[in-house]
């Protein structure tokens, strides 16, 4: 998901764009089964899945 900012905010700061942005993986897991985390399967032996968030900002000059 991203935001780029008005042109009309950008230009006072001499920046011909902006943008704000964040991704992420393996965010939500919803299940009813607490012993171990499922997408590990088998006996729950395996290491986790990582949960993944990307923040960003680009900017133009």
């Amino acid at each position: 998901m991203g935001y780029s900012l008005p042109n009309k905010w950008i230009h006072k700061f001499r920046l011909t764009s902006f943008r704000v942005y964040v991704s992420g993986s393996n965010l939500l897991l919803f299940s009813k089964f607490k012993l171990w985390d499922v997408e590990l399967g088998g006996k729950g032996l395996n290491y986790p899945l990582q949960r993944v968030i990307n923040l960003g900002v680009n900017l133009s000059f």
